[in-house]
C-alpha cells in the first residue's frame, strides 16, 4: 500500500475506533431515559436521543469497518480493533458514565496495549 493510502486507512481506523467506543457510551448514556416512543409491528420501542446518537454512531462505525477489513489484514485489524476500542470504553466510561476502574482492569489494558504493540511490530 502506498504512503497515501496508509495514512487514509489510519484516519479510517482511528475515526472507525472513536465512532464505536462513542456509540456504546452514549447508547449507555441515554439507556437511563426514554422521550422518543415508537410504535411498530406491535412493538413499543423508546429511546432517548442519546441513544439514537448512539446507534448512529455505532451503524456508522459498521460501514467504515467493512471498508477497513475488505482494504487490511484482518490479522492486524482484528486484534488492534478491539484493543483500542475496549481501552477506549474504559477510559469514556471513567469520564463520561463515572464508573470506577481497579488495577487489575489498568493492568489488563496495559497488557492488551503491550500484546498488540507486539504483534504489530513484525506487520509489514
Amino acid at each position: 500500500m502506498e504512503r497515501r493510502g496508509k495514512i487514509m486507512m489510519t484516519i479510517l481506523f482511528i475515526l472507525y475506533v472513536l465512532l464505536s467506543s462513542s456509540g456504546l457510551i452514549l447508547f449507555k448514556l441515554g439507556a437511563g431515559c426514554s422521550n422518543i416512543h415508537i410504535h411498530l409491528f406491535g412493538l413499543a420501542l423508546n429511546f432517548s436521543i442519546k441513544s439514537i446518537i448512539g446507534i448512529m454512531c455505532y451503524g456508522c462505525s459498521f460501514l467504515l469497518w467493512l471498508y477497513i477489513v475488505s482494504r487490511m489484514n484482518l490479522t492486524i485489524a482484528m486484534p488492534l480493533s478491539i484493543a483500542l476500542v475496549n481501552t477506549l470504553v474504559v477510559i469514556f466510561s471513567l469520564i463520561f458514565l463515572k464508573e470506577k476502574i481497579n488495577v487489575t482492569q489498568i493492568v489488563g489494558i496495559f497488557i492488551v496495549i503491550v500484546g498488540v504493540s507486539i504483534m504489530s511490530i513484525g506487520r509489514k
